[in-house]
């Protein structure tokens, strides 16, 4: 015999909001606040790698989300591979389809997206969403959409990427992890250069030869530090703020130095290597016609 529609209606309306209404009070109850960081692009993105090379990081949405990985990471944690050091620290979180919709704009995403990254406040940890999973529910009450989205998240490893969100805490973490350098000015200037402010060298910022974001500017001792570095600063020429229209001519800088590494060995590398090979050989494994 057939089920009975009293009790087993697959296609009760009431009953698939009653489900829905149901799963976002309980993650309401006992989930966590999550920024979540779509990501933007001013490129193609290889479909073949899934490489986005000028992906950025401009928004972050406040959403409540129920982190399913309670008691700690999960994944391979810390551990040494051939190329050094790897952390892949994973973890599973769920969202609501339906407080998704509301937190985000439709024009930015429908759904979630391999590629966001999500951070959590309590851990001041970046995650990247690897998988998605929208049959977390299997159809209850016969609802194809899904009720809730189960993203599969892991330790964001952070690769020069533009984050410029308006977050003071999540923009922090690409001032502290991206490669800068130190720039010393020349006394010959005016104004005071703005944080994540854009400078360039060249008639325009459209024409520049060089430019990058301000990480820091340290007034009294003129130290320019910057970073998302384009193009290469010459000296002597003026570094001028695209928004601040602050301007110093720019004095010295070593490029072997990342200013947010303490403990980068470039040049202890480069000085071992000066002692070891012969830079002036122009083919040191055999003459240049064999």
């Amino acid at each position: 015999m057939p089920v009975s529609v009293y009790f087993n209606n697959q296609g009760a309306t009431r009953e698939q909001f009653l489900v829905e209404d149901l799963i976002i009070e309980s993650i309401r109850n006992h989930g966590i606040d999550i920024y979540y960081l779509p990501r933007a692009s001013q490129s193609t993105v290889d479909d073949l790698f899934g490489d986005d090379p000028v992906k950025y990081f401009n928004a972050a949405y406040k959403i409540d989300m129920y982190l399913e990985t309670f008691n700690e990471f999960e994944g391979n944690q810390e551990f040494f591979a051939k190329f050094g050091l790897e952390i892949q620290k994973t973890a599973k979180v769920a969202v609501a389809r339906r407080t998704f919709e509301r937190a985000i704009s439709t024009t930015i995403r429908n759904t979630p997206k391999e590629g966001d990254l999500i951070y959590l406040p309590v851990q001041q940890k970046l995650l990247e969403i690897k998988q998605i999973e929208e049959e977390k529910n299997f159809f209850q009450a016969g609802k194809k959409a899904p009720y809730m989205y189960a993203l599969s998240v892991e330790t964001f490893r952070y690769n020069g990427e533009l984050i410029k969100t308006g977050v003071d805490e999540i923009d922090q973490i690409g001032d502290i992890e991206a490669f800068a350098l130190e720039y010393t000015m020349n006394a010959n200037g005016s104004g005071s250069y703005g944080d994540m402010e854009i400078v360039y060298q060249g008639a325009s910022l459209a024409t520049a030869n060089a430019k990058a974001y301000v990480a820091n500017w340290n007034k009294p001792n003129r130290i320019l530090k910057l970073r998302n570095i384009k193009g290469e600063f010459t000296a002597n020429v003026a570094i001028v703020g695209a928004t601040s229209n602050a301007s110093y001519t720019m004095g010295t800088v070593d490029t072997m130095e990342d200013a947010n590494d303490d403990f980068d060995d470039n040049v202890d590398i480069e000085t071992e290597a000066d002692n070891i090979l012969d830079w002036a050989e122009l083919n040191p494994f055999g003459s240049s016609d064999e």
